[in-house]
């Protein structure tokens, strides 16, 4: 699942600007910055988008949530 954080978290990774992930997702970087501060829900589209754009997939996003709960959680 494709959350507000993960989207923050895998672009700082990837040092990416909301720019330049808006542009290899096909979105306008108002669209990143809204899923990212939490005004707009990430839709079933932006996360399929989001995950062709970053190469990633389901398996690697459950291991980032995973990682994310043991750093709230400690």
């Amino acid at each position: 699942m494709v959350t507000s954080a993960t989207v923050r978290i895998v672009r700082a990774y990837m040092n990416l600007t909301q720019f330049e992930l808006a542009k290899r997702m096909g979105v306008s970087p108002g669209s990143v910055s809204a899923v990212e501060s939490g005004t707009n829900r990430v839709t079933p589209e932006f996360a399929k988008k989001f995950k062709r754009a970053v190469g990633i997939t389901d398996s690697v996003l459950i291991d980032i949530q995973y990682l994310q709960q043991q750093l709230i959680e400690s």
